[in-house]
């Protein structure tokens, strides 16, 4: 059997005109790719990964075998840029000897049908094109994996080509076929396969931040482009301006786009001999009206990727959330207003930084028991609870400012992570605020305040308060310098230490200094235990801190 991959490094300059001397006449101006292809395809034709006999009958489906050829060629020319070596294992079938269907079938890139037969002469259809895209990269020890794809049509890709679709869509190597939908059982042109197999040869050496945006006109966002070829230097595009142009481009694969009007256009970053292409959709976001668990009509935004893990954080705790464009600040006697949100864009840098906040924001309450928050909440009877996640300036009454927020990103100038208002009007509606600039352990800070509050209240008010502070004797009674601030804070700390930092807990206790600390700790798992079914012994992963 031919193998055509055991080979030392050769240059790819020397490669490359060793290939193109070997290429034949272009095909004639009658027979070309369409035009969605031409770039794609010449780039290909000039790095030899199309033979000279397949120049032609672009939209015909490619063959089986014609795919394997151009996956072998391919491995040849990332073989000889990186000096692998490739050692497929021996493979025969009943109706073909051909060496390059041999050498993919003997690096798992193809397989037969089962019973001896490879059926060279029959087409693929896209989801086995995807298969065998996918393969190819694997032997090539490209970390693929799957980069969370969906379609309208993902029930029809089969379970064995699932990953590998989303995959080659992640890596900008597929597109869909317009709608959603991906189309798994469609055919698969020549041109298609020329096209993703030079976009798979690009993806080995180049990785973009993203391959899809959806902008809102006026709206610019940040990305990049990432290369390994040798090059100093990757330049951007856009096919039009009208719709999305290059609004920076300093040449070290950064850039800034900006949306300009509504339309769909492609942005592509060059270097070397190799580009990767991201399609850019313009649309003026729409609402739509949705609802949470409780049946409540909540606004929803086009492009707010918040939303869906919004709604199911809530019904995984009962409690509702707010962000822009639903929040508001009502509450008479409310400790905490913002400030302005009149330079506030609800465009898709905002909703991702809220999105961003809502991952830690599960990351905390994940660790409670199941049900805890859900019973804590019951407890309070008429008294409700809603979070409101704040990325913007927000102020007390008095005027101080405690955060501020910048165009395009969400700072915390002043330290300030959150707050838990406790409404004293005729409202009943306590309050928990985050500023979107915090990390888990804030959350369950912030959280703290309201879980252990109410579950001293369950229990006595007054008495349990008491005898909490009792046990506060000296500075080593405290998990932190910030919970000597006030009880309320030691309360907080002490619960979001529990939850975050059980091992600075541990090495406090085993001081022999903090006795006071271990009897607040068994003090909380008495009442947490005794008043919520949810929280048992086992749950609350602390228990055996309080000896």
């Amino acid at each position: 059997m031919r193998n055509r991959l055991q080979f030392r490094a050769l240059s790819l300059l020397c490669t490359l005109a060793l290939l193109t001397g070997l290429l034949t006449a272009p095909a004639s101006a009658a027979d070309t790719p369409d035009a969605w292809a031409a770039g794609e395809v010449e780039r290909a034709v000039s790095l030899g990964l199309v033979p000279g006999d397949l120049q032609s009958n672009y939209t015909a489906d490619i063959t089986r075998a014609e795919f394997c050829r151009l996956a072998v060629i391919c491995l040849d020319e990332a073989a000889a840029v990186n000096g692998w070596t490739f050692t497929p294992e021996t493979v025969t079938f009943d109706d073909t000897s051909d060496p390059d269907v041999l050498t993919a079938a003997g690096l798992g890139i193809v397989s037969g049908n089962g019973q001896g037969s490879f059926l060279p002469d029959k087409g693929i259809t896209r989801q086995e094109a995807a298969v065998m895209l996918y393969n190819t990269l694997k032997v090539m020890g490209a970390p693929v994996a799957s980069k969370g794809a969906a379609f309208t049509d993902q029930s029809a890709i089969a379970s064995w080509a699932a990953e590998p679709v989303t995959a080659m869509v992640g890596w900008g190597v597929m597109n869909g076929t317009g709608g959603g939908a991906f189309s798994p059982q469609g055919s698969y042109s020549r041109q298609q396969a020329y096209v993703t197999m030079y976009r798979l040869l690009s993806s080995v050496y180049m990785q973009m931040e993203s391959y899809s945006y959806t902008l809102q006109p006026g709206e610019s966002v940040d990305t990049g482009c990432y290369y390994s070829t040798g090059a100093s230097t990757a330049s951007w595009s856009s096919s039009n301006p009208a719709v999305v142009a290059i609004a920076a481009d300093p040449g070290n694969g950064a850039v800034t786009l900006k949306a300009v009007g509504p339309g769909t256009a492609s942005v592509t970053c060059a270097s070397g001999d190799f580009q990767m292409t991201a399609t850019v959709t313009v649309a003026q976001a729409t609402t739509s009206t949705g609802t949470d668990f409780t049946g409540k009509s909540r606004i929803r935004y086009s492009n707010d990727v918040a939303w869906e893990l919004c709604r199911q954080i809530e019904n995984d705790i009962g409690i509702q959330i707010y962000y822009l464009p639903e929040f508001n600040d009502n509450v008479p006697g409310a400790q905490v207003t913002h400030a302005t949100f009149d330079y506030v864009t609800l465009d898709s840098a905002y909703f991702q930084s809220v999105y961003n906040e809502l991952v830690k924001m599960k990351e905390a309450f994940d660790l409670y028991p199941d049900g805890l928050l859900k019973q804590v909440i019951a407890k309070k009877g008429n008294r409700t609870t809603e979070i409101i996640l704040f990325p913007a300036d927000m102020i007390f009454f008095d005027g101080t400012p405690v955060s501020v927020m910048t165009t395009g990103s969400f700072s915390n100038t002043g330290g300030f992570s959150g707050q838990h208002v406790y409404d004293e009007s005729g409202l009943r509606i306590d309050r928990i605020y985050y500023t979107g600039t915090g990390s888990p352990y804030h959350y369950s800070h912030e959280m703290g305040h309201m879980v252990v509050s109410s579950a001293m209240i369950a229990n006595g008010w007054t008495a349990s308060c008491n005898q909490w502070v009792s046990y506060s004797a000296s500075s080593a009674d405290f998990v932190s310098s910030y919970a000597m601030a006030s009880r309320p804070e030691d309360f907080a700390e002490t619960w979001a230490y529990l939850w975050h930092y059980p091992d600075k807990v541990a090495a406090q206790l085993s001081s022999g200094q903090s006795e006071g600390l271990r009897s607040k700790i068994r003090f909380l798992t008495d009442v947490l235990t005794r008043q919520y079914s949810a929280a048992t012994r086992a749950s609350l992963p602390w228990s055996g801190l309080a000896g």
